[in-house]
């Protein structure tokens, strides 16, 4: 078996369904790791696990409710930011982004390019 195989069958077994096709490495471990704190009688806020088990009832209900568009910014859109006195322009393309002359897949890669930093690039640019 595939360490990636094992690690969703363990995520499963914790969590009682099968993962989302779409979650990774890195966020099978994240979450595997609170659920194992979880029985270990840490957790999360009240506020938060009342929007864990909202979330969790809507992917039982229906496992695609989270595969909408990854990107439901129009084409055409333009996403400003002013960073350290210069103003930066982002063209929202039908796949992806323009900045610089340069096509990008996500706003996180221009976030980069523009601060040097890693950064969620919806946050960067204002959208969350």
């Amino acid at each position: 078996m595939d360490d990636i195989d094992a690690l969703r069958q363990e995520w499963a077994e914790y969590w009682g369904m099968p993962p989302h096709k779409g979650i990774g490495r890195t966020m099978l471990e994240k979450s595997l790791t609170y659920k194992k704190r979880q029985a270990g009688g840490e957790g999360l806020t009240p506020k938060h696990q009342a929007r864990l088990e909202r979330l969790m009832k809507d992917y039982k209900r229906n496992h695609t409710c989270f595969d909408g568009d990854a990107n439901p910014i129009k084409p055409g859109t333009k996403l400003l930011r002013d960073w350290k006195g210069k103003r930066h322009v982002v063209v929202v393309k039908t796949v992806g982004f323009e900045y610089n002359n340069t096509h990008y897949k996500s706003l996180s890669a221009i976030a980069n390019t523009i601060t040097g930093t890693r950064w969620n690039g919806h946050l960067f640019f204002g959208l969350k």
